[in-house]
């Protein structure tokens, strides 16, 4: 996942209480005053927040890779950092399955022959160039999903984009198309690597972010359905072969078939742009279960990339209220909870009647489009946050 990867990535769902355990720093904003209910002159008019990394936290920290990549530090010490609970095993070859798209129809084709089979073995083959593929026709050919198609002496190409491996075109909803990529998984991590990281990092953050890459590829295989993973954040993000990058394809090589494990099984090895400074253990970040080899621990080594620090981004009240229509028109305060990473794991807004709506922290940042939930808020007066174009968003 990269920035968020935040990474990748794949949006989960939140938790919806307040962990206990986690409540260990606690800050509260008054928004209005009098018993009355009616807000007073001086009533807040919106929060201004402000924070630290990007993305989940959890697991490896790219840019804090890099800084540790630049002190010096192997991929497998910053591998063993950032996933403290897991072990370097390895794998054997394969191939995994990204789901490209979904439309009515494709342009797909080559720069050479190339070879489509349907679901009923019939096999076609063309000449170079593009065509259009629906529900029932491959160019002026009548077909039948799922159809196959397979190169021949260059990639296969879906709208302006080359791919290595095979294209396999399904049924999806609404008599939609459905387009997935099939390679080997070490062309896949290549591609990955690139789209995840700049051409500048160091070879030994690129190298660890192969490992994680790989070994998060692995380990969210499903075999139940037609597509493992996804192109973007909700997985990682992968542009094909729009982008292959020298470093990242000698740290694919140097690491091959490297994977971290846990209990004998592939971590799910999550990663995010930055930590902010202190690693995330996971609890209260998607759910109340931590993952079992990370850890939450200062990472100095976070702290001077350029997505360490964030904000102040200006909220207006009705702007929250907008993104999470549960939030009391009559609000009177805000509790921030935290976890033990430091980070809001919900976010309770209470009424003038004193009751309240727990919003978890996940929520709250993605639905105002923060950077982190590692962030810190402040009640703020005046007109000035009437701006919503002021938001920050990812």
């Amino acid at each position: 996942m990269r920035a968020q990867r935040l990474h990748r990535r794949h949006l989960r769902q939140s938790i919806t209480r307040i962990s206990s355990v986690a409540a260990i720093a606690v800050s509260a904003l008054a928004l209005a005053a009098g018993a009355s209910g009616e807000a007073s002159r001086g009533a807040a008019t919106g929060l201004v927040v402000w924070g630290h990394g990007f993305g989940h936290g959890i697991g490896l920290s790219q840019w804090g890779a890099e800084g540790r990549s630049e002190a010096g530090q192997s991929f497998q010490e910053i591998l063993s950092f950032y996933y403290p609970g897991a072990t370097l095993g390895s794998t054997g070859d394969r191939s995994v399955r990204v789901l490209l798209s979904e439309a009515n129809g494709f342009r797909v084709g080559s720069d050479a022959p190339f070879t489509a089979t349907d679901a009923d073995g019939r096999r076609i083959e063309f000449e170079p160039g593009l065509v259009r593929v629906t529900s029932g026709r491959l160019g002026e050919r009548l077909v039948s999903l799922p159809l196959r198609l397979s190169p021949g002496g260059a990639p296969l190409q879906l709208g302006g984009t080359r791919y290595r491996g095979t294209l396999t075109f399904t049924a999806a909803d609404g008599g939609a198309v459905r387009a997935v990529n099939t390679l080997d998984l070490e062309l896949y991590v290549r591609a990955v690597v690139s789209s995840e990281c700049p051409g500048t990092f160091g070879q030994a953050a690129l190298s660890a972010q192969a490992v994680a890459s790989r070994s998060y590829a692995l380990a969210n295989l499903h075999p139940e359905r037609d597509f493992d993973l996804y192109p973007d954040d909700r997985s990682q993000n992968y542009h094909g072969m729009r982008r292959e990058l020298p470093g990242a394809t000698a740290a694919t090589l140097a690491t091959r078939g490297r994977v971290l494990v846990y209990k004998g099984s592939v971590a799910d090895t999550l990663f995010s742009a930055s930590n902010g400074g202190v690693t995330n253990d996971g609890e209260d970040s998607w759910g109340p279960t931590r993952l079992p080899f990370v850890a939450s621990r200062p990472d100095p080594f976070d702290t001077n990339g350029p997505a360490a620090e964030w904000g102040p981004v200006r909220l207006t009240i009705q702007r929250i209220r907008d993104a999470l229509p549960v939030v009391p028109a009559d609000l009177a305060g805000i509790t921030l909870v935290r976890n033990a990473a430091g980070r809001a794991s919900a976010v309770r807004f209470v009424a003038l009647d004193g009751s309240h709506v727990d919003v978890p922290g996940y929520q709250f940042q993605q639905r105002l489009g923060l950077r982190s939930t590692y962030f810190t808020m402040a009640a703020a007066f005046g007109p000035a946050l009437v701006q919503a174009s002021e938001l920050s968003t990812t």
